[in-house]
């Protein structure tokens, strides 16, 4: 059996071209070919298509089937001569032609037909082709190629080629998409990633600047003869909290509590009252007694060194500090602020111990020492604000001024933590950056006038600013300060020119060009990416300015 015997079912998208049809009909490997139509394939709803079909396979020595039971397609595929089948395992049949008023539609008369006429009216005559010209379409297996069959390769059958305008515009598409890539690398390459380093060491000097200057909060303009800059006073406002472990203990239990029997032997006439709440003692134990108690007068003898007295009187007390401990056997005890009295106590009972954790004073300052020790983030975040509005803060002019610590809870309080709120207020004085560039450029041009030198780096991000005074305060708006930085001198640089005159030069060119400037030392270009052989335009340049060492010039 040749292995080219057999059917194959295509299935055919509701959006499927004429051409893949075609396309498919003419690659497939079998002779019998089922074409599984969707619902409304409007693409078979043409004489022309089906008559299309019907030619490539009789050019393929094919036989094609239309599996649909669509009532529109069964007159054009009658009139085109191809089979139908209502499903894949009916008997195939030939529709009749369609007929308009009693005559035979010929091949080429499409749209002749109504597409809304039933096939009742075009074709009433529809019938099973005979057996001998029936085509069979079934799923039962087939048997398997032999050996030679399978080696064999097939032949291509010459026929009418359909161009597949599907394929022509995906690959259409890939292309645009693949040359815009390309020419949106290209500017990249060429115009985006370009970038020059150009790194200048220079002679340069050091030169230590002390200048006096007075901050006032209320001008408007720099005064550079009185050496008044512009100031201003920024303050924020911020509530915080800190939690902490309590670690405090507290004795919950009950307070032991007993008697004790007083005795007067003060060396003085006249009865002692002992107050309720006064301390007896023995040893680190202390109790308290409960009600006021007087003793009678003391009596010595043997010349005043044996006390006599018989006058006692029992009083009760009760543990200064609950706990078991207090639990004591009978024992003396002195009686505090009378230093004549003495006092025997019975056995002290009914004590008992149960510690809990409490929030002790050491905690609320253990909190207050994290609130406070975030002073310094507040700092710099009112330095950082002075500094993008223009301004240089002064560090020793930073206030910090807060409200009530309030803990909770309270001290002595029974808890596993405690929060302790505070609302601080932050003030901090900044003046303006360019006032002060413009004193120390003064001063330097006052103690340079022999050999005049261009200042590089006013070294204002790590200078000193003190108080004239105690607090410098001169009025509400002025306060007097003074300023210790180190300057850094060296030959005049102007990026602007150096940028224009090695633009679209080479690298060993420029090098060359910057060699030229007097007090430059070992100029270096450094161009990325590596494809990149020209300095690019001035914005793509960064100009570099070091010390000789190669350290870099504060800014």
């Amino acid at each position: 059996m040749s292995e080219n015997k057999g059917k194959d079912t295509i299935y055919i998208d509701v959006d499927e071209e004429i051409t893949g049809i075609v396309s498919k009909i003419q690659n497939s490997p079998k002779d019998i070919v089922a074409l599984v139509l969707p619902k409304r394939a409007n693409v078979l709803q043409s004489i022309v298509n089906m008559k299309l079909i019907k030619r490539t396979a009789d050019q393929n020595d094919k036989k094609v089937v239309l599996i649909t039971s669509e009532s529109r397609l069964l007159p054009l595929a009658g009139a085109s001569g191809l089979f139908v089948a209502a499903n894949l395992t009916s008997k195939p049949y030939l529709p009749p032609s369609p007929k308009i008023d009693g005559q035979e539609l010929a091949g080429g008369e499409e749209g002749a037909i109504d597409p809304n006429t039933p096939v009742s009216q075009v074709a009433p005559d529809a019938k099973f082709a005979d057996d001998n010209d029936a085509i069979e379409i079934d799923n039962r297996p087939k048997p398997e190629p032999t050996s030679a069959a399978k080696n064999a390769k097939p032949k291509k059958k010459k026929g009418l080629k359909v161009p597949n305008f599907g394929k022509f515009r995906t690959r259409l598409i890939i292309g645009i998409v693949a040359a815009l890539f390309l020419i949106s690398g290209i500017i990249y390459a060429l115009f985006i990633a370009p970038k020059a380093t150009v790194t200048l060491k220079a002679q340069t000097s050091e030169l230590p600047i002390n200048v006096n200057f007075i901050a006032d909060t209320a001008a408007t303009e720099f005064d550079k003869e009185g050496k008044v800059v512009r100031a201003i006073v920024k303050e924020t406002q911020k509530q915080d909290s800190e939690k902490v472990p309590a670690t405090g203990q507290k004795d919950k239990g009950n307070k032991a509590s007993g008697t004790v029997t007083l005795k007067n032997c003060k060396k003085a006439d006249g009865k002692v009252t002992i107050p309720a709440g006064t301390g007896v003692s023995s040893g680190e134990f202390t109790f308290v007694t409960t009600q006021a108690v007087t003793l009678d007068a003391s009596v010595f003898s043997g010349g005043g060194t044996t006390c006599l007295s018989s006058s006692t009187k029992e009083v009760p007390v009760i543990a200064q500090q609950p706990g078991d401990k207090y639990n004591l056997s009978v024992r003396d005890y002195t009686v505090s602020g009378h230093s004549g009295v003495t006092g025997t106590g019975s056995s002290m009972t009914g004590g008992t111990s149960q510690i809990v954790t409490v929030v002790s004073q050491s905690d609320i300052d253990k909190a207050k020492e994290r609130l406070n020790s975030k002073q310094n983030t507040v700092q710099d975040e009112i330095r950082q604000d002075l500094k993008k509005e223009g301004y240089i803060a002064i560090t020793d002019s930073f206030q910090a001024t807060p409200s009530e610590y309030i803990p909770s809870p309270a001290v002595d309080a029974e808890a596993s933590e405690v929060t302790v709120n505070v609302t601080t207020t932050y003030k901090m004085t900044g003046v303006k950056e360019e006032d002060l560039k413009e004193l120390v450029k003064q001063e330097v041009s006052e103690q340079q006038k022999d050999r005049p030198q261009n200042v590089l780096s006013e070294g204002l991000e790590t200078a000193v600013f003190k108080a004239s005074s105690a607090s410098g305060r001169l009025n509400d708006t002025q306060t007097a300060y003074s300023v210790n930085t180190t300057v850094v001198t060296g030959p005049d640089i102007n990026e602007e020119d150096v940028k224009n005159q090695i633009t679209g030069k080479k690298k060993g060119q420029a090098e060359e060009i910057l060699k030229q400037k007097p007090g430059v030392i070992e100029p270096s270009v450094r161009l990325s990416p590596f494809w990149v052989s020209k300095i690019p335009k001035a914005s793509k340049i960064t100009i570099e300015v070091k010390q000789a060492d190669g350290s870099a010039i504060n800014p």
